[in-house]
C-alpha cells in the first residue's frame, strides 16, 4: 500500500511536469508570433530596396535604406529634433512630477485630496485630444492661454514648434511619472532629514544633500522609462509639429508611410523603424539595470520608521495656489477651450459675448455621421476583445513566470521586449507581416486587435504578477494536500485570489486601447476606422475643428469613465 502511494507520488510530479513543458511551448510560440514575427519581418523589409513595392516583392537584399538614411541631411534634423523632443520631454515632466510628490507626500500642504488626484486627470485623455486641446487653448489667433500671454507679458507664443511639443508632451507624461515617484516619497524616513536639521542644516539643503540623493534611483529609473515613452510618442508631435514639417523618429516613420504625395517609401520606414527599436533597446537596458541596483538604495526599514509632514509655515498658500495655477492652465484650460469648440459654428475665442452662439450643432452632425456610428461600433469591438485578450494572455504568462521554473520566468521576460518597440514601429512591422501572411486579417478590426494585444501584453502581465506574488504558497499546498488537482487548485484558489487584479488589468486595457493612435492609423482602412483614426482625419484633411472638437469630446468622455472605473474598482480592493 505504502508504495502503491509513493508510485502515485512519483507519478504526479511527473505529470504536472509535462503540463508545465506544454504551457511553456505554447506561451513561447504565442510570443514568437506575435513579438517575434513582426520584428523580423520589420528588419527583413529594412534590407529590402522596395521603395514603392512591398518588401516581399523586391529580390535580394541590400544595406541602401541604412546607407541613405546615415548619408542623409534629413536624419541629423530628425535625430537633432528627437533629442531635444525627448530631452524636454523628460525635463518638464521630472521636475512637475518631483515637485509634486514631494508636495503631496512630504509636506502640509493644503487642499491636497483635491489637488493629487486633478494633477493625475491628463491620464483619463488619450494623447490625441490632449493635442488637439491644447492646439485650440494656445494658438496665436484665438487661443486663450495664447493670447493672455501676450497681453499680460507681450510674449508671443507658437504652440506649432519644438517647445510647444515639449510643453504638452511633458505635461501628459506628468502622471505616469508621479505615480512611480510618489510611493518612493511616501515611503522616505524623515529622520534622516531630521538629523540634517539637528546638524543645522536649512530646507534647502537638507533636500539637496538628503532626499534628492535618496530618491535619486527611483527618479533615474522613472526618468529612463519615461525616455521610451518620449521616444515613441507620437499623436502630440505629430500633431504639433507636422504643420511645419518638424518631425521626430516616430512622426517621421508614420510619414514616410503615409505620405501626402500618397507614395511611401516602405524600406527606408522599415529602417528607420529599426533604429527606432534599437535606440528604445538601450534605454530598456537602462531603466532594467537601475531598477536592478534600486536595493542598494532603501532607506526605509520596519524598525523606527515614521512619516512626519514637512511644515511649510507661511509658504503653504502660496504653494497651494501655484500647484491650482498648473492645473487650471496645463488642465482645465484646454479641456475647456475643447467643449467651447465643440459648441460654436466656427473657431472663436472665448468670451460672455459668444455665449448666445453656442449650441449642440456639431454633436448632431457627428452623429448623424454614418461614419462615425461605424467607427464608435469598430473602436467599442476593438477595446472590449482587446482588453479581454490581453488580460486573458497576460494571466495565462504571469502563472507561467511564477510556477513554470526557468522558462517559465524566461518567456515572461521575452515579453519585456514589446516595451522596447515603439508604437507606430509595432504598427509598420504588423502591417508588413500580415500583408505577406495568407491570414484574412488585413483590412479588419482583427489585424488592430493582434497589434494592441502584443503592445499590451507586457505591462498587463506584470500588474497580474505583481498580484500573484503577493499570493502565500501554503494556500495552494493546503489544497493539494486536501487530494486536490493542480486544475481544481487554480480554479478555486488562485484564479478567485486573482480576480480582483486581472478585472483591473482588463479595464486599464480598455481604457488605453481607446485612444492609441499610431497602431490604428496605420493599420486603418475604410472597414476598421475607429474613433482617434476620424478625429485625425477632421484634422488632417478637413481642418474642421468644431466638429472635431466635439468628436474629441465624446473620446474623452469615454476615456475618462474608464479611467474613473479602473480607479474607483483599484479603490474598492484595497477597501
Amino acid at each position: 500500500m505504502q508504495s502503491g502511494t509513493q508510485l502515485s507520488a512519483g507519478v504526479r510530479p511527473q505529470r504536472r511536469d509535462r503540463v508545465l513543458a506544454g504551457v511553456n511551448i505554447a506561451i513561447g510560440a504565442i510570443l514568437a508570433y506575435l513579438v517575434l514575427f513582426p520584428l523580423g519581418m520589420l528588419v527583413y523589409s529594412s534590407l529590402k530596396d522596395s521603395e514603392l513595392k512591398l518588401p516581399f516583392q523586391v529580390a535580394g537584399y541590400t544595406l541602401d535604406n541604412f546607407v541613405e538614411i546615415f548619408s542623409s541631411e534629413r536624419l541629423l534634423e530628425v535625430a537633432l529634433n528627437s533629442l531635444i523632443f525627448v530631452v524636454g520631454t523628460v525635463a518638464v515632466a521630472l521636475v512637475v512630477s518631483v515637485s509634486l510628490a514631494y508636495l503631496f507626500e512630504r509636506t502640509d500642504i493644503p487642499g491636497r485630496r483635491f489637488l493629487a488626484p486633478s494633477t493625475l486627470a491628463p491620464m483619463a485623455v488619450p494623447a490625441t485630444v490632449m493635442a488637439v486641446a491644447w492646439v485650440l487653448a494656445a494658438n496665436p489667433a484665438n487661443g486663450p492661454i495664447a493670447l493672455a500671454i501676450e497681453r499680460t507679458l507681450g510674449y508671443s507664443i507658437d504652440i506649432y514648434s519644438l517647445p510647444g511639443m515639449i510643453l504638452v508632451a511633458g505635461i501628459f507624461g506628468v502622471p505616469g511619472m508621479y505615480m512611480m515617484l510618489a510611493p518612493m516619497f511616501a515611503r522616505l524616513n524623515l529622520e534622516f532629514e531630521e538629523a540634517a536639521a539637528t546638524a543645522g542644516a536649512n530646507w534647502l539643503t537638507r533636500t539637496r544633500k538628503v532626499v534628492l540623493p535618496l530618491t535619486l534611483p527611483g527618479i533615474t529609473a522613472a526618468s529612463m522609462l519615461l525616455v521610451v515613452i518620449a521616444l515613441e510618442e507620437f499623436a502630440i508631435p505629430a500633431m504639433l509639429g507636422m504643420p511645419d514639417q518638424i518631425f521626430v523618429f516616430s512622426s517621421y516613420v508614420q510619414a514616410a508611410l503615409q505620405p501626402p504625395s500618397g507614395l511611401p517609401n516602405y524600406g527606408q520606414a522599415s529602417a528607420y523603424g529599426v533604429l527606432l527599436v534599437l535606440l528604445s533597446l538601450v534605454m530598456i537596458a537602462v531603466y532594467r539595470r537601475q531598477t536592478r541596483e534600486s536595493h542598494r538604495f532603501r532607506v526605509v526599514s520596519g524598525k523606527g520608521y515614521r512619516a512626519t509632514p514637512v511644515k511649510l509655515g507661511r509658504w503653504r498658500i502660496p504653494v497651494a495656489a501655484l500647484v491650482t495655477l498648473y492645473v487650471f492652465v496645463a488642465i482645465v484650460v484646454p479641456v475647456l477651450t475643447l467643449i467651447w469648440t465643440s459648441l460654436t459654428p466656427f473657431l472663436q475665442p472665448i468670451s460672455l459675448d459668444s455665449l448666445g452662439g453656442l449650441s449642440l450643432a456639431n454633436y448632431g452632425e457627428i452623429f448623424t455621421d454614418p461614419s462615425l456610428s461605424h467607427a464608435l461600433v469598430n473602436t467599442l469591438v476593438i477595446s472590449l476583445l482587446t482588453a479581454t485578450l490581453t488580460a486573458g494572455f497576460a494571466l495565462w504568462l504571469a502563472l507561467a513566470s511564477a510556477r513554470g521554473g526557468r522558462i517559465g520566468r524566461a518567456l515572461f521576460d521575452l515579453s519585456f521586449l514589446v516595451f522596447a518597440i515603439p508604437s507606430v514601429v509595432l504598427g509598420v512591422a504588423v502591417l508588413f507581416l500580415y500583408l505577406y501572411l495568407p491570414i484574412p486579417v488585413y483590412g479588419t478590426v482583427w489585424i488592430i486587435i493582434i497589434a494592441l494585444t502584443t503592445r499590451y501584453i507586457p505591462r498587463s502581465s506584470r500588474m497580474i504578477e505583481t498580484a500573484l506574488l503577493q499570493l502565500d504558497h501554503g494556500l495552494e499546498e493546503v489544497a493539494r494536500v486536501s487530494g486536490a488537482s493542480s486544475g481544481t487548485v487554480l480554479r478555486r484558489v488562485v484564479f478567485p485570489l486573482l480576480a480582483p487584479s486581472v478585472s483591473r488589468t482588463w479595464l486599464y486595457v480598455f481604457a488605453n486601447a481607446l485612444g492609441e493612435l499610431p497602431i490604428a492609423l496605420l493599420l486603418s482602412s475604410s472597414d476598421n476606422r475607429t474613433l482617434v483614426v476620424l478625429l485625425w482625419d477632421m484634422i488632417g484633411e478637413s481642418a474642421n475643428y468644431p466638429e472635431a472638437s466635439a468628436l474629441a469630446v465624446l473620446l474623452l468622455a469615454l476615456s475618462a469613465v474608464s479611467v474613473w472605473w479602473v480607479n474607483r474598482r483599484g479603490f474598492q480592493q484595497h477597501m
